[in-house]
């Protein structure tokens, strides 16, 4: 079976100039990353200490949410990208306390059933 020939890809159209960040070496890029301090190993995070962080979390979107209520109460108007950046932030902070909701659920069961359970 004959296979016809592949036309040229159309000529690119001068568009406008696109700025670069100038370009350095490879070797260049290495020694910058091997100059930089290596991070910081992570501390290990215990049950308590995350729920304690995600408490402060859902507290701090609390505040942010009622500071953005009392602005809109004074008046403020907010740009789009604004208000897609609150409902963003409040459904995170809800899915947050759902999640933490289900697992007091799920922890309370299991002491529940551990205290019922027949030795």
């Amino acid at each position: 079976m004959p296979v016809a020939p592949i036309a040229a890809a159309p000529a690119a159209q001068p568009g406008p100039a696109v700025e670069r960040a100038p370009s350095r070496t490879f070797g260049a890029a290495l020694e910058a990353q091997a100059a930089r301090p290596p991070p910081s190993p992570p501390r290990p995070s215990t049950p308590p200490a995350m729920a304690i962080e995600t408490l402060k979390a859902v507290e701090r979107a609390q505040r942010r949410l009622d500071a953005v209520l009392e602005a809109a109460r004074r008046g403020r108007t907010f740009t789009a990208q604004e208000l897609l950046s609150l409902q963003a932030e409040a459904y995170r902070c809800a899915q947050t306390l759902d999640v933490a909701a289900r697992a007091v659920e799920h922890g309370a069961q299991g002491v529940k059933q551990a205290v019922n359970a027949q030795v």
